[in-house]
């Protein structure tokens, strides 16, 4: 179903990002993952709502969490 949607393009990116992903090693990856979170989390503290912080924060802990990847601020 899913290839109804794809474009030649986005069909090699599919079959490459598995393989692409294996070579980062874990600790670069915990990194990497860890600035972009802390890259949204900042996002949501200067923003004037509170749903994000209500909404997203907790999804940014559990993701942590679930990744084993600290909050290294």
């Amino acid at each position: 179903m899913n290839a109804l949607f794809l474009s030649p393009a986005t069909a090699v990116v599919n079959v490459l990002m598995p393989t692409l992903m294996s070579l980062i090693p874990d600790d670069l990856m915990q990194v990497a993952v860890d600035k972009l979170l802390d890259a949204i989390e900042d996002g949501i503290a200067t923003s004037e709502t509170k749903v994000d912080d209500a909404l997203v924060l907790p999804l940014i802990t559990a993701l942590r969490h679930k990744l084993n990847v600290p909050d290294n601020d």
